[in-house]
């Protein structure tokens, strides 16, 4: 693995000086190319939907460079079929993997929020694409039997109800996709970015943040009151909570922590009961 992203690197005059993330389907290292440092990202999967997630990538940064967003964002410098060249962004990982295992201060937590607010704000043309068919996301879950008919029901009910209205989104703001410096947050990986309901970019911090970051959790969810987005938070929330149940289970037992899983089906529980109390009021 190493010694490919070094072949590719050196190919777009990069030279790799250290990993800092990798999994089983990329590779991202620091180096430098012409004096300044960069990012290399190398996928290393042939499947079609992660070719496609890394092509929508790029016309994001294309789309960048000629409408910038209100937030920080690396530039793209150079790329082929696999490897991907960077402007490397200042900062540290809110967190190294996944799921958040401590818990948070008030100003970052705010921080984190506050920048993933100004993205909601953008209004790029054309309109970013809506990665999810929460339609056909909903009668996805059902048949993997995480929701019952009552949840599928009601969820219809609700996505109908909230209408076309989207917003702009990561899609994808994970602890390893948010970089801190400071009083500045950047986000990187745009591979999901898009239109989604509103609430999106709070639903999946709350889904891998809040069993660890108390202080995280409580500040979402003043921002979606703040916010009256109640009802497309809780659609998001639990259809993410599906999907991180879904991703779990497929894990090696000795990758996944005792209690993850554990956590991730009470708060399935708790985002079906808050669905369905959202058409008692």
């Amino acid at each position: 693995m190493f010694a490919a992203l070094v072949a590719r690197a050196a190919a777009a005059g990069v030279g790799i000086e250290r990993i800092v993330h990798r999994t089983d389907k990329a590779v991202v290292a620091t180096g430098r190319q012409d004096g300044r440092p960069v990012v290399a990202k190398l996928l290393l999967s042939d499947d079609p939907y992660w070719v496609g997630r890394r092509q929508h990538e790029l016309r994001m940064y294309e789309l960048f460079a000629d409408h910038p967003p209100p937030v920080e964002v690396a530039q793209a410098l150079w790329c082929d079929n696999h490897l991907t060249v960077l402007t490397q962004l200042p900062g540290q990982r809110l967190h190294d993997q996944r799921h958040l295992t401590h818990d948070v201060s008030v100003p970052v937590a705010r921080l984190v929020l506050d920048t993933l607010d100004t993205l909601a704000g953008w209004m790029p043309a054309p309109a970013l694409p809506e990665p999810v068919d929460y339609h056909g996301r909903i009668d996805a879950e059902h048949a993997a039997a995480l929701l019952d008919d009552a949840d599928q029901h009601t969820l219809h009910t609700l996505v109908e109800q909230l209408g076309p209205a989207r917003i702009v989104a990561h899609g994808d703001p994970l602890p390893t996709n948010l970089l801190l410096d400071g009083e500045r947050c950047a986000l990187v990986d745009w591979e999901h970015a898009g239109s989604y309901l509103p609430g999106y970019d709070l639903a999946l911090p709350q889904t891998v943040g809040a069993a660890a970051s108390p202080t995280l959790a409580v500040t979402i969810t003043d921002r979606v009151h703040v916010a009256g987005i109640t009802t497309a938070y809780h659609v998001n929330l639990l259809l993410l909570a599906c999907r991180e149940i879904r991703i779990h289970t497929r894990l090696p037992a000795a990758d996944l922590p005792s209690s993850r899983l554990a956590y991730l089906r009470q708060l399935l529980q708790r985002s079906r009961r808050d669905i369905r109390a959202l058409t008692t009021r």
